[in-house]
């Protein structure tokens, strides 16, 4: 499952250009079958992944990879998160390289090469990095490459070690809580992801302290394997 910008790196991502701090650098989450359909038994990964159980310790450049085959097939799919109390949705439609991000605090839609993006005080506008608004500047350079915002592509740079530290329920699967430390560009990030047997990952917390403040991305994805609607908002 090919997730846009909504995976870990993203998310931190996100969590920066949502705040109104000047860009800070992406990298790139997502699901299994929902109750919207898509089976993953299909999908599983092609790589050697151990069984996921309570109290196991999984490598994490083993975890991204098993989890970057999983999620490297979908029609699309749509997520929320929330950074700081602010909500923002997210649809991803791989098949057209197209991602929307839709916030309060900063909007971006993403079609091929073409990139609008939009802050909380501006209509939609043509992505420009050398923008004076921060916030336009921020998300122009994010979306410069969506593929970069491709959870998977950020899976497969994880590494350290994650722990197996519970289990619980998402899209009415059965996910296992897999809790571990990342380095986001020189950025200590505390992750908790929550992935299905197969490696699907449906959620994700991600908690930083950026520039002294605690910031804590909160991301689940709401539809999966189902094609998005996105459109060019100009």
């Amino acid at each position: 499952m090919r997730v846009n910008k909504w995976g870990v790196g993203v998310i931190l991502a996100a969590a920066v250009l949502l705040t109104g701090c000047s860009s800070g650098g992406s990298d790139k989450p997502a699901e299994s079958k929902p109750s919207s359909g898509a089976s993953q038994e299909a999908e599983a990964p092609a790589t050697e992944c151990p069984e996921l159980k309570v109290d196991a310790t999984v490598d994490g450049k083993a975890l991204g990879a098993c989890i970057a085959d999983a999620m490297s097939d979908t029609a699309g799919y749509a997520a929320k998160t929330n950074v700081m109390g602010i909500e923002s949705t997210a649809k991803f439609n791989p098949s057209e390289k197209a991602l929307e991000s839709i916030s309060p605090a900063g909007s971006l839609v993403a079609i091929g090469d073409d990139v609008w993006v939009k802050s909380a005080t501006s209509e939609w506008q043509v992505a420009d990095p050398k923008s004076s608004d921060p916030v336009i500047a921020a998300l122009s350079a994010a979306a410069a490459d969506v593929t970069s915002l491709d959870p998977a592509a950020a899976a497969e740079a994880m590494t350290g070690e994650f722990t197996v530290t519970g289990t619980g329920e998402r899209l009415g699967e059965e996910v296992f809580l897999l809790t571990g430390t990342i380095d986001q560009q020189g950025t200590t990030v505390d992750v908790v992801f929550e992935v299905t047997a197969d490696y699907v990952n449906l959620a994700s917390t991600s908690t930083a302290s950026l520039d002294g403040q605690s910031v804590e991305v909160a991301m689940e994805i709401t539809e999966w394997d189902v094609k998005q609607d996105i459109v060019a908002p100009l």
